[in-house]
């Protein structure tokens, strides 16, 4: 039988039998909703919060611990040094390799006067990082060492050409220290800084305006904990130059050398050739278990960031709603079966008429599939619409009435064209499934048995 006749003969079952056909796809539907909801949820909270909070293929590599206290830092493994770096370097699968160094002496900051309408006081978490490794676009400074630049004699701000400043204690102008900042503290802020504290939130827009804005750090110096036993306190100003996912999560990032000759100066010559961490890329293509294996059989540890933990907690989650979404669409599918199971004894006359005329078991059979995969068509469309209905009343929840917090998003969804396209083939098969016992018992009757049923 041809696609044309066989359609036009399908659509006719289909508006003899509305009441059933309905409630076939109503059921398919139920069930396509369910699994679409739940996995454009786990595909939403994966692509727009767990990776932005964890960016894939990142290690962050740190000394082994060790419980046996000071003696076991005195017996302890080697910190990491250059030596550390080259032997990560040459493993399998590793992309790039950065040295991270942590400021090892207290440091405190103000500023804030311009952008936030008063002056704040804290203590300031600074680390430093390879320039090579912020890739994002800085401005106005280049996110690089700009010390030892020439600057000239001066006594004051204004006797130096923006952006450099005067250095009180060297009597010279000398461009501020660029700085980075992680999106991490700036959701931190808009999520409980600024609500707390009734400041400004730090939009898309103000986020941009802030490359440019300078604080004051005083190294050596702290409100709270011991100064530093050497070096003499100064000031330096720093700017904020970009913010990247590179940055401390929580403080500042700053040029590696900044931190080198700090800690040389403030913390001694050991500091500042001892690195807190390395931040590894993975290969593209490259499998970041068996990296992080050869990463701890050199030796050393893998910061334990929650990555894992979070991933798992939604992977679980997600499994649990995806079985019971499965269970609706079995118990749809069930439910198919009997329609056309019923469809098929009621309509024996007309199925015996179609063999009568010269229809094969094979074309009857073929008609019974068509109108479950019509069934399963419309199930997943009617599954999609809803899923993504109830997906933007739950953002518009979420937007009129839960406060924000850090990586709120915009929408907890993600309905990808693959995962719309598994949704529809999913329920196609589903249907015919469903059906396709009916089918086979209706291709397997006789004309004879058909006419003489009454």
């Amino acid at each position: 039988m041809r696609a044309g006749p066989a359609l036009r003969l399908t659509l006719q079952s289909v508006r003899r039998a509305r009441r059933s056909f309905v409630l076939s796809v109503f059921g398919i539907a139920v069930g396509i909703a369910a699994l679409s909801f739940f996995a454009a949820l786990s595909q939403g909270v994966r692509r727009r919060v767990l990776q932005r909070i964890f960016p894939p293929g990142r290690l962050e590599v740190v000394p082994p611990r060790s419980s046996l206290g000071v003696l076991g830092e005195l017996l302890g493994p080697r910190p990491i040094d250059e030596e550390t770096v080259r032997r990560v370097r040459a493993l399998p699968g590793v992309r790039s390799v950065q040295p991270r160094m942590r400021v090892a002496f207290p440091v405190r900051g103000w500023g804030g006067e311009g952008l936030l309408g008063r002056r704040i006081y804290s203590e300031l978490i600074v680390d430093g990082i390879d320039p090579a490794a912020v890739t994002t676009e800085t401005a106005p400074l280049a996110f690089r060492d700009h010390w030892g630049t020439p600057g000239t004699f001066c006594t004051e701000d204004a006797n130096c050409q923006e952006p450099a400043y005067c250095a009180w204690d060297i009597n010279r102008c000398e461009l501020p220290v660029p700085v980075v900042i992680s999106p991490t503290l700036v959701e931190v802020y808009n999520g409980t800084v600024a609500r707390l504290h009734g400041l400004p939130r730090l939009g898309s827009v103000l986020a941009r305006q802030l490359r440019g804005f300078t604080f004051t750090a005083e190294l050596g110096r702290s409100f709270v904990a011991r100064e530093a036993q050497t070096g003499q306190p100064r000031q330096r100003r720093l700017m904020l130059v970009g913010i990247s996912d590179r940055a401390i999560p929580i403080g500042v990032t700053v040029p590696l050398p900044y931190v080198r000759r700090w800690n040389a100066e403030y913390a001694g010559e050991r500091a500042a050739s001892q690195y807190t961490s390395l931040s590894i890329e993975v290969a593209e293509g490259g499998s970041v278990t068996q990296v992080a294996d050869a990463v701890r059989k050199a030796g050393l540890a893998i910061e334990d960031n929650g990555a894992e933990q979070a991933g798992l907690a939604v992977t679980l989650l997600t499994a649990v709603l995806l079985l019971v979404s499965l269970a609706i669409v079995v118990v749809a599918t069930v439910n198919i079966a009997h329609t056309f199971f019923r469809a098929v004894v009621e309509r024996r006359r007309e199925l015996g008429v179609l063999r009568a005329v010269g229809a094969s078991g094979r074309d009857v059979q073929v008609l019974v599939l068509m109108e479950a995969a019509l069934v399963g068509l419309c199930g997943a469309a009617a599954g999609l619409l809803t899923a993504w209905v109830a997906a933007r009343a739950v953002d518009w929840v979420s937007r009129r009435y839960l406060p924000d917090f850090p990586f709120k998003p915009d929408t907890y969804f993600h309905f990808s064209p693959w995962l719309c396209l598994g949704a529809v083939l999913f329920s196609l098969l589903a249907c015919l499934l469903g059906a396709y016992l009916p089918a086979r018992a209706a291709a397997r009757m006789s004309p004879a048995q058909c006419l003489s049923a009454t």
